[in-house]
């Protein structure tokens, strides 16, 4: 039987914004905000879990091992539960959550209690190029996680081209690549497309390839709600060899947010889209 998760819900929100630091000397008595006691620890590496302390002073853990040379006013007793990091939440919509006029939503209370403490938003190509703006403005409203942002290709595209059913003109398309290449250097992962939607989807596999370069010369990632995920228009697999197909033009590893053959005329194809990918 797994064991039980210790707190989450207290220790998401104690370890969110912070990092571990394997193996940190502990000083004789050394006092600090909170100790994390006696759980046994898996660190996030491919070690062996083991029995052990965490401390925490402020924001910032500084200690993860042995027991013992720390002291603090605050001791959760975690004997017999499993403390780990914080988990990620790679495809999220908690856009709408952390976004609320109510404090009490945006501290995102059903990511943290199952110790999730970093989320990530813009994700079927729904993020907004000003990435440094949309983060102080979420930092500012006091949300409860952390987050990783994508930018993402229906606001680029609707910036230059509204909802127009076209292909842009050479300036227009170097006005999208400007927008993914602003908002990369202000700080997202990459790029994220819903090219089942529209106006997504009314962008050619050369124009989606041009704009995501753009976000592979700067280290990111492809993220995509692929374009058909039944027999609406090119089919599942030719929806799932176009994203393929983007990430070896662009340059980029691929990540299929959502993968499933929808619908029984598709029914039975999950091999051959695995075998594909």
């Amino acid at each position: 039987m797994p064991r039980p998760l210790a707190s989450l819900s207290v220790v998401a929100a104690l370890v969110a914004g912070t990092f571990w630091v394997a193996g940190a000397a502990a000083q004789p008595d050394e006092t600090v905000d909170v100790i994390i006691r006696g759980g046994t620890i898996y660190d996030g590496s491919e070690g062996k879990p083991f029995v052990g302390d965490v401390a925490i002073r402020g924001d910032r853990i500084v200690h993860v091992g042995s027991p013992g040379g720390y002291s603090a006013s605050r001791v959760i007793d975690a004997k017999g539960m499993i403390v780990a990091p914080g988990f990620i939440d790679p495809h999220t919509h908690a856009d709408s959550f952390i976004r609320s006029s109510d404090k009490a939503v945006r501290v995102n209370a059903a990511w943290l209690n199952q110790g999730v403490t970093t989320v990530m938003i813009g994700v079927d190509g729904s993020g907004t190029p000003d990435v440094a703006e949309d983060a102080g403005k979420l930092a500012e409203s006091g949300i409860g996680t952390n987050i990783v942002p994508f930018v993402g290709f229906g606001p680029v595209r609707q910036r230059v081209l509204g909802q127009d059913a076209r292909a842009p003109s050479p300036a227009e398309l170097d006005r999208m690549k400007a927008l993914v290449a602003g908002g990369m250097c202000e700080g997202a992962v990459g790029l994220s497309t819903g090219l089942f939607y529209a106006p997504q989807s009314f962008a050619t596999t050369a124009e989606v390839v041009a704009v995501a370069r753009e976000a592979a010369i700067r280290g990111g990632i492809y993220d995509t709600h692929q374009r058909d995920e039944s027999s609406y228009s090119i089919g599942l697999l030719g929806s799932v060899e176009e994203a393929i197909d983007i990430g070896k033009q662009a340059g980029m590893p691929v990540h299929f947010a959502h993968l499933k053959a929808l619908g029984v005329d598709v029914h039975g194809q999950a091999g051959a889209v695995i075998a594909a990918i």
